[in-house]
């Protein structure tokens, strides 16, 4: 599955369930998720992030299809802004 930008809006804040969003991380970087891209790219295609913090934006998945743990995207930023990485998360 590509990725969706009303599909992933549409999960905002879906912590607890499943989600479709995970489904979509493997077309994040061909949308422009890539190190470099700037906050401002990345919020303009993912939305506002579901938590945030000086360093990192984090956007939920929902529940881990492989166990009972949850799963976030962390994109973190470096001082200029940009994109340094992004990965999944469980937790």
């Amino acid at each position: 599955m590509g990725f969706d930008k009303a599909g992933w809006a549409a999960e905002r804040g879906n912590y607890d369930g499943e989600s479709r969003r995970g489904a979509m991380v493997s077309g994040l970087d061909d949308a422009g998720i890539v190190p470099g891209a700037t906050r401002e790219t990345v919020r303009s295609l993912l939305g506002e992030p579901d938590s945030t913090g000086p360093v990192a934006d984090i956007y939920f998945l929902g529940r881990s299809a492989t166990g009972p743990s949850f799963e976030t995207y962390r994109i973190e930023y470096g001082a200029d802004g940009k994109v340094r990485a992004a990965r999944v998360q469980r937790s």
